[in-house]
């Protein structure tokens, strides 16, 4: 069964699916910390820890291929989509499942305002970047009172699933630290966290532009040194038109952006 149709017919499918992961989190946490990899109450600073920014930086934005390709079931064999969603839903706090609905969503009510998960609407870059996440889950909540109703159940319902969100968010966190030790988290993780964060935010902000009309619709971006390197290094992630014509492409700058069929059928008339 998909998530969405899940999502409309069990009503305790999140506070279900994050308890799970904020369970396997604190047991990670409990056999990483057993294991004592790190001398977690020590820093300090050598020069060579530098290095790991950029390349923080680009697991960052790896980070972002794996969850939103593993959303879409892009990986093969099957089973890698499960593996590479929740090593990124760590990564990112949120766990799988939560980024995973909220991007389904999108794609559902993609543009439509009131409706999309995540459209800038009227607000600046930099306004966008603070409430961008915080927007998202407030729209699926809608979704969950539209459907389930806005009764005393329901909240109390939803305020337990924001408490163990939460908790879940923390001990992902706990476990990042836990494995990579002061230095690692500081000079990797971090820029990992705000690169994969910003990546989000410049997709869903840039490229869905505005016509003329007003009106937004997703595009492809590769016209800039920026777009191309990302585009490079991140498996086509600023191809957002051709990936919302076919979700289910890994690397969606290799579409053609017209069938051959049609291609055939201008030249003719020609």
């Amino acid at each position: 069964m998909s998530l969405m149709k899940r999502f409309y017919q069990d009503p305790y499918l999140h506070i279900r699916s994050f308890s799970l992961s904020l369970f396997s989190g604190v047991a990670l946490c409990v056999a990483t910390y057993s294991l004592r990899l790190h001398d977690y109450s020590a820093f300090s600073f050598s020069p060579w820890m530098l290095a790991l920014v950029p390349f923080g930086i680009y697991i960052g934005g790896l980070s972002a291929v794996f969850m939103h390709n593993a959303t879409h079931g892009s990986f093969k064999p099957k089973w890698m989509n499960w593996v590479a969603g929740n090593l990124a839903g760590i990564h990112q706090l949120w766990g799988f499942m939560g980024w995973k609905l909220i991007h389904l969503v999108h794609h559902h009510y993609s543009d439509v305002p009131d409706m999309d998960p995540h459209a800038p609407g009227d607000l600046s870059f930099w306004q966008f970047a603070r409430v961008m996440f915080i927007k998202s889950s407030a729209r699926i909540s809608e979704r969950y009172r539209e459907h389930w109703g806005n009764t005393a159940q329901t909240r109390i319902l939803q305020r337990a699933v924001l408490v163990v969100f939460g908790a879940m968010a923390l001990t992902n966190l706990a476990l990042c630290y836990l494995l990579l030790g002061p230095a690692g988290f500081v000079f990797f993780y971090i820029p990992s966290y705000i690169s994969n964060h910003m990546l989000y935010v410049d997709i869903n902000y840039t490229a869905h532009p505005k016509d003329e009309n007003g009106q937004t619709a997703a595009a492809n971006l590769n016209h800039t040194l920026y777009y191309k390197i990302a585009n490079f290094f991140w498996f086509g992630i600023y191809f957002h038109g051709n990936h919302h014509r076919k979700p289910l492409l890994f690397n969606p700058r290799y579409m053609q952006a017209r069938a051959p069929r049609e291609k055939a059928e201008e030249e003719l008339a020609a």
